[in-house]
């Protein structure tokens, strides 16, 4: 027997329940009565999604000045939610940039172009040669590598915010479907948008905010041209250290130029142990090959590339102290803009329709002031803060259709 197609009707449906859309869902839910439904294809959290993990970095390092007062709106947010919440979502344990010092922006940034954001914004720190950085770290750092060290940044507990969020939302009304696949989105004559999912349900909605990390252009494909987004894995994984050493490694970033006759993008990080229960120590690389990236997550691969788990290996075990045996890697995908910047807009020729995308893997630390601004695009609020350079106009995520026309 055949099923029977289920309706439903709300004024927003939000499509993604990472972070960022239960950020939206949290906030919308807090503007006023509205019937809000969200839609996610797998758990919350799920483990295939950018957004998992136990930690995120939150730092107010930056090369990119609009970046840093984003963040420090940002840490406003996120303040205000422990406070009327009464919990704990972010730790102060600081942030050690450390390594060559060649003036070229990354996809994090640079030493230099932080340290010039940092002297303008007023932003305290410290300023490290190679012998203190081995003096205060259990670190082998190269004779020419400097460091800044920002005791105000630290890390955001991910699985918290989280959970916050989702409870939050569903106490306010929102209604959270899980296991619910988005597979095509149909904007109606009248305007509003019909979402089907694999199930068959159709959700008919005023507005639709798609949320949907890596899926963004595989949704968009549905009905329009995607946006030129790439997909990267990202590689990063948990190792045991030295329990005489566990509280004394700093949450840092190394950054060293590209090596490309070795595959080696030179950008790695780390972070301290946060529990008394483990010597644990959560690490990563910040690049990808471009044999690796893909444009859909239908070609996304889910095993970690050997080559760049030996490069962490190596890395780690050649630049600092007390690394003993790795417990798990991973491969997360990444949304990547060509510029890195994230895209906050309603989509073009659909103002029914507001996204997020292009988090580039640093998205979680701005969480808070993301949902709020996609509520207020929703409500057609005038935004809290800047998005002009957010916009789904601009030419580096224009679709290819469009720019080469």
């Amino acid at each position: 027997m055949a099923e029977t197609t289920a309706y439903f009707n709300a004024d927003v449906v939000i499509i993604g329940g990472g972070i960022a859309g239960l950020a939206t869902a949290y906030y919308l839910s807090q503007k006023q009565h509205l019937q809000i439904i969200l839609l996610e294809k797998d758990s919350i959290p799920n483990p295939n999604n950018s957004s998992y993990g136990d930690e995120r970095m939150y730092r107010r390092m930056y090369s990119n000045e609009y970046l840093s007062e984003l963040q420090e709106e940002s840490l406003k947010e996120w303040k205000n939610l422990e406070v009327q919440h009464d919990c704990q979502l972010l730790r102060q344990n600081g942030l050690l940039f450390y390594g060559e010092a060649w003036d070229e922006e990354t996809i994090e940034g640079s030493i230099p172009g932080a340290r010039r954001v940092m002297e303008k914004k007023g932003i305290p720190f410290e300023a490290l040669n190679a012998e203190q950085l081995q003096q205060r770290w259990p670190m082998r750092p190269k004779p020419d590598f400097i460091g800044l060290f920002e005791s105000t940044s630290g890390m955001v507990w991910s699985t918290k915010a989280i959970e916050l969020f989702r409870s939050q939302a569903e106490t306010n009304g929102v209604s959270i479907h899980t296991g619910e696949e988005t597979v095509s989105l149909n904007v109606t004559i009248s305007g509003s948008v019909e979402v089907k999912t694999q199930s068959g349900n159709i959700f008919i909605a005023k507005q639709v905010v798609l949320t949907a990390g890596p899926w963004t252009n595989d949704l968009l494909s549905s009905f329009t041209d995607p946006l030129n987004l790439e997909i990267w894995p990202m590689l990063w994984g948990h190792y045991r250290v030295e329990e005489t050493l566990r509280d004394q490694f700093p949450q840092w970033f190394c950054f060293q130029q590209e090596k490309p006759d070795s595959n080696d993008g030179g950008l790695y990080y780390g972070f301290p142990c946060h529990t008394p229960e483990t010597s644990l120590i959560k690490v990563g690389i910040d690049w990808c090959p471009p044999e690796l990236r893909s444009k859909t997550m239908s070609t996304f691969v889910r095993e970690p590339d050997s080559e760049l788990a030996q490069l962490l290996d190596q890395f780690l075990r050649n630049n600092w102290d007390g690394i003993k045996e790795c417990v798990g890697l991973y491969f997360s995908p990444y949304t990547m803009t060509k510029d890195t910047l994230f895209v906050l807009d309603r989509l073009p020729g659909y103002p029914q329709i507001s996204l997020f995308t292009g988090g580039s893997g640093q998205a979680f630390k701005f969480t808070p002031l993301l949902g709020k601004l996609l509520a207020e695009l929703v409500l057609d609020q005038p935004p809290s803060f800047d998005l002009s350079p957010l916009s789904a106009s601009r030419e580096c995520v224009k679709p290819l259709s469009t720019v080469s026309a």
